[in-house]
C-alpha cells in the first residue's frame, strides 16, 4: 500500500473548506440559518484522535524494536507482540482518520471563515465551536498521517522501489 499523499490531503483540505465556506454563504443569501456546530463535535473528533493513538502506539514499539532487532541482530524473544491483521487494521483506521480530519476539518473552517466575515452569531455560540472542531479535525487529519507513518515497513535490500520481483 503507498503511504498517503500530504499534498491529496491538502488539496481535500481546501476543496472542502471551499465547499463549507459556498454553502454557508448560499444559506445565508436565501436566508436560511447557517449550519453551526456545537462542541460536541470537536471533542468527538479529539476523542476520536485519542482512540487512533491508543490503537497506533502498540504498532510504533512493534516496529522500533523490529528496527532494533535488525540492527543489533539479537535473537532474544520479542517484549511486544503485534499482529498483521492488527496492524494492517490501524494503518487503515489512520488513513481513513486521515481524510475524515481533512474533510470535517475543512467544512468546518470554511464555515468558520463565512460566519468572521459575516460576522453573524455570537462569538462563543458560533465562531468559537466551529472553529473548534475545524481545528480538532485538522488535528485528527495530522495525526492520522503520522500514526500511518508508524506503519511503513521499510524497503526490502536489493528490490527496486514500488516493483515486485517475480516468483
Amino acid at each position: 500500500m503507498k503511504p498517503l499523499s500530504i499534498p491529496v490531503l491538502v488539496v481535500v483540505l481546501a476543496a472542502a473548506a471551499g465547499f463549507g465556506l459556498t454553502l454557508a454563504e448560499l444559506v445565508a443569501a436565501r436566508g436560511g440559518t447557517i449550519p453551526i456546530t456545537g462542541w460536541f463535535t470537536g471533542v468527538l473528533e479529539l476523542v476520536l484522535g485519542g482512540v487512533l493513538l491508543v490503537m497506533g502506539l502498540p504498532l510504533r514499539r512493534y516496529m522500533k524494536e523490529t528496527a532494533e532487532r535488525a540492527e543489533s541482530g539479537t535473537f532474544a524473544p520479542r517484549r511486544h507482540q503485534l499482529d498483521m491483521i492488527t496492524a494492517f487494521r490501524t494503518v487503515t483506521f489512520a488513513r481513513a482518520c486521515a481524510y475524515t480530519g481533512s474533510v470535517v476539518g475543512g467544512i468546518h473552517l470554511g464555515i468558520a471563515v463565512q460566519l468572521g466575515m459575516s460576522g453573524t452569531g455570537t462569538l462563543a455560540g458560533a465562531v468559537l465551536p466551529t472553529l473548534f472542531a475545524a481545528v480538532a479535525g485538522l488535528a485528527l487529519a495530522v495525526l492520522g498521517v503520522i500514526v500511518e507513518h508508524w506503519g511503513q515497513l521499510p524497503p526490502e535490500d536489493g528490490e527496486p522501489s514500488g516493483e515486485s520481483s517475480p516468483a
